[in-house]
């Protein structure tokens, strides 16, 4: 069972870089930009995919539901979509970086908007077949986390985001990574919390970049709520930070496995 999960694993991440680059390299080839960013992309997407298949491999004994324990003989279908969303961080970030010079608006959106809404199939996924994992329960958390951070550093360099609230989003992801950080080093193990909150944080950000992008897509069709979004996004994230404090501390409170 495990050799099978091993190559099952394999398997995914092959794949799945080998859609990457072939999507980002078709649409390179359409839009005149792939000879300008081939080299860094196909490094990065290579770097990336075995890191990615270095975390999977490292937490292998996480691919188990999360009721019973069973573990699992291969990458399920829920867990197929999140590791999809994972594997597109490179693909996204090089179009975000490549849409400032080249007319790639709407191809750009429609992988914003497949990625975001990926991390609500993959819950739906989950729970409806009742295979809820505990591997899930932490590629979930991590990839909505990494997903922001390369949105929140590419928007800040663009200038589409002001600096107090880049400073604000990578600060509550920060203390995020921190609390995860301490909770591993006292417990031994990553036990994800899913806060209302800190969903509503994310859900909150990703509309905003989301409006942002469209906003090159529809000139000054969004200019006017904008402001209104990162204002609200910010308070939204200001009182996840409070609430995930709250969370940590209840979480170090528990006894260790």
């Amino acid at each position: 069972m495990s050799d099978n999960l091993d190559k099952s694993i394999r398997r995914v991440v092959l794949s799945y870089a080998g859609i990457q680059v072939v999507a980002f390299s078709a649409l390179g080839m359409a839009a005149g930009f792939f000879a300008r960013y081939e080299t860094p992309f196909l490094a990065s997407c290579l770097a990336f995919h075995l890191f990615l298949f270095g975390v999977l491999r490292l937490f292998k004994g996480d691919f188990a539901l999360a009721d019973s324990g069973r573990p699992l003989e291969t990458v399920n279908l829920a867990n197929l979509i999140t590791i999809f969303r994972v594997s597109s961080l490179p693909t996204l970030l090089f179009l975000v970086v490549a849409s400032k010079d080249y007319r790639i608006n709407v191809p750009l959106l429609i992988v914003v908007f497949i990625v975001f809404v990926s991390d609500f199939v993959d819950g739906w996924v989950s729970r409806t077949t009742a295979q809820v994992t505990r591997i899930g329960k932490i590629l979930d958390s991590a990839s909505d986390y990494a997903v922001l951070v390369v949105m929140t550093i590419v928007f800040y360099y663009f200038h589409f985001i002001k600096v107090w609230f880049f400073a604000l989003v990578l600060g509550r992801l920060g203390a995020q990574a921190i609390f995860m950080a301490i909770l591993f080093l006292v417990h031994g193990k990553i036990r994800p919390r899913t806060t209302f909150m800190g969903k509503a944080a994310i859900a909150s950000i990703m509309v905003l970049y989301s409006a942002e992008i469209l906003e090159l897509i529809v000139p000054a069709g969004l200019m006017a709520v904008l402001g209104y979004l990162q204002w609200t996004a910010a308070a939204v994230v200001a009182l996840s930070v409070i609430d995930k404090g709250i969370a940590f501390a209840q979480d170090l409170r528990e006894p260790a496995l």
